[in-house]
């Protein structure tokens, strides 16, 4: 990774990290940086020892004007000897690249909204999980979000053996010539990646190209995995959700004046039926977060429960221990003043809720789970309101009985909430798992509700909002939405897009949000719709989201952890030679090693997706990891 501050080797970054694939970064701006050299590239003196020490190339442009002319020199010599590609993270066209400039049949400008087309050769190899179309991001209207250069390649030229293939190609504004964004310059025997467009790592658009990058760097074949994930947690399913209440601003039996009434969010059989229709149709499944308790209570109140009896009779879902009755698991709250602060003793200590009450909230809702058939891991939790663990700086630890809970319960997996606590770390015995909260409000059932509680939350004071936006250096103050369309025009497209950023970005985080979303008018359809559409518009069916289990996000995370750490790639190494792939450990303890290989290089171990097989492998110390390849993967000679 040849770096000079430029965001498009940040971008490259960025997506290696996510991916767990190890590289080496030599910052051209650094003046102390190693000098690029034949020893520096390869490593032995006989050809037939020679080894290269780096697959791939990764540089900010085509001139790299901060190397030597040696240096320069050495790169494309160490190209052509061990087939090793090369990607340039921004370009302008040029011969040098053989493209003409944009002034001859091309154009420069911001590509914001526009649509590009990927051409049959990148759909026939490393693009191949993309669907064709691809659409530039606009995400803020009027503001200038991407630029690039629209080039056509030069005739091809026999003599020098250099000719221009392109994968992405736009149109040119009121012509019908298309010219290349990206493309792959071939000369002499070295094979240089063309970047032409400017991008960066929180843009659709280039999220979506990373893999197929990746790809053709590497030839599909590289430590490191990637897939696209999306996991949707309900909580609280059979217990009723407080209503926010406009006139008051404020939820009922929260923050409300004595007195405040507002009827409870719960959802109807006609709703369970349309969540049930709704998965089978988008082939995609919530995870149901239950409280036993909830239902039970109705049943003792009532004389019939039917939404519960039809989210029963769906058996065959994935069901989460979400506590009986959503009991708050961490301290114990003073509920005679407003935001329920911590009930502390004598000395100022936090006084926890007793580990009979953790432990019979854990256990209750299992042996629910039983005597209603439903398919639960004992080993995952999800507390109420994530209680239990840490919360600064009221709740400066996790309380204790908890964790003696969770202990005796054998629960690994806890849910934690990722806007408190983004990364994973170990809960007692168990380790957390981090769940991303979707900006649908557990306390609104309908549009106009939503949207009235957001302008509250984001605008200032003088427009009608509570001022907290003011009130924080680092949040600016939005002007109200109108609440007729804020939802539908505001709202629903700016969740969809951070939803499916995530998604394009490798994370494997859970997302929730709450019964109530599902009731009345079923806020979180209208967000998952407008994901799914844009998503399979852009990836071809061999790349679907891919939906885990708690514990197999955590373990995901897990693993990735252990990899990035001390005890992880740095203990390993692989190379490919005489057609096969060799992984090797160091003594210490096995290592878990994240894996791409090419779609016709099949293990056990490892998932089709994408048109690779990806995921992770165990390798021993002292005991090589071996994996024959396909004649495609040119370089293992």
């Amino acid at each position: 990774m040849l770096s000079a501050g430029d965001l498009g080797t940040a971008l490259l970054m960025t997506g290696l990290r996510d991916a767990g694939v190890p590289f080496t970064e030599v910052d051209l701006e650094d003046p102390e940086r190693p000098v690029i050299t034949e020893a520096f590239l390869c490593a032995g003196s006989s050809r037939a020892l020679r080894r290269a020490r780096f697959q791939a190339i990764i540089a900010p442009d085509a001139e790299l004007s901060q190397l030597t002319g040696e240096e320069r020199d050495a790169l494309a010599a160490f190209q052509r000897e061990f087939s090793i590609r090369r990607a340039d993270a921004y370009v302008y066209p040029s011969p040098l690249v053989h493209l003409r400039s944009p002034g001859e049949r091309g154009e420069s400008g911001a590509l914001d909204g526009a649509v590009a087309q990927l051409t049959p050769l990148a759909l026939a190899g490393a693009f191949a999980y993309l669907a064709g179309s691809l659409r530039f991001d606009d995400a803020a209207t009027g503001v200038p979000e991407s630029y690039g250069h629209v080039a056509q390649p030069l005739a091809v030229d026999a003599a020098l053996d250099r000719w221009f293939e392109p994968l992405l190609e736009a149109r040119r504004e009121g012509s019908e010539v298309r010219g290349a964004l990206l493309g792959v310059f071939h000369d002499d025997g070295r094979e240089e990646l063309v970047i032409t467009c400017a991008m960066n790592a929180g843009q659709l658009h280039a999220r979506a190209l990373f893999p197929g990058i990746l790809s053709w760097l590497t030839r599909g074949l590289h430590l490191g995995s990637q897939r696209q994930y999306l996991t949707l947690h309900v909580d609280d399913i059979f217990l009723a959700d407080a209503r926010w209440v406009p006139e008051h601003d404020c939820t009922r039996g929260n923050d409300c004046p004595a007195g405040v009434t507002a009827p409870d969010i719960v959802m109807s059989p006609e709703d369970v039926a349309f969540m049930l229709a709704w998965q089978a149709e988008s082939e995609l499944a919530f995870a149901l977060v239950f409280n036993g308790g909830a239902y039970d209570a109705v049943l003792e109140d009532q004389a019939a429960f039917p939404a519960g009896d039809a989210l029963l009779a769906a058996s065959d879902q994935h069901w989460v221990n979400h506590t009986y009755t959503h009991e708050y698991l961490g301290c114990v709250e003073d509920r005679t003043q407003l935001g329920f602060p911590c009930v502390r003793d004598a000395r100022g200590d936090v006084t926890w809720v007793s580990s009979e009450i953790a432990a019979s909230e854990v256990s209750r809702n299992l042996r629910f789970a039983r005597d209603h058939a439903l398919p639960v891991d004992p080993a995952e939790l999800i507390t109420g309101e994530h209680s239990g663990l840490r919360r600064a700086s009221e709740e400066p630890s996790d309380n204790p009985f908890l964790l003696d809970v969770l202990r005796q319960s054998h629960v690994r997996w806890i849910a934690a909430d990722a806007s408190r606590e983004p990364e994973q770390r170990p809960v007692g015995d168990a380790l957390s798992v981090p769940r991303r909260p979707m900006n649908l409000f557990f306390n609104t059932g309908t549009r106009a509700e939503l949207v009235d509680e957001f302008n509250y939350i984001h605008a200032a004071a003088a427009a009608g909002g509570s001022g907290a936006c003011e009130r924080d250096a680092r949040s600016a103050c939005l002007a109200p939405l109108p609440l007729e369309t804020g939802f539908e025009t505001q709202i629903v497209p700016l969740e969809a897009r951070s939803l499916l950023l995530r998604a394009l970005s490798n994370d494997p985080r859970p997302h929730f949000a709450h019964q109530s979303n599902l009731a009345e008018d079923r806020l979180l359809y209208s967000v998952l719709d407008r994901v799914l559409e844009q998503y399979r518009g852009l990836f071809a069916p061999s790349a679907p989201l891919v939906q885990l289990s708690l514990a197999e996000a955590g373990s995901e995370l897990r693993d990735r952890a252990a990899w990035n750490g001390a005890a992880g790639a740095a203990r390993v190494s692989a190379f490919v030679e005489a057609g096969r792939l060799t992984i090797q450990v160091s003594p210490g303890d096995a290592v878990r090693v994240p894996l791409t290989i090419p779609w016709d290089s099949d293990d056990a171990a490892l998932v089709p997706y994408a048109g690779a097989f990806t995921g992770w492998v165990d390798a021993q110390p002292l005991a090589a990891l071996t994996f024959p390849l396909p004649a495609a993967a040119s370089y293992a000679r």
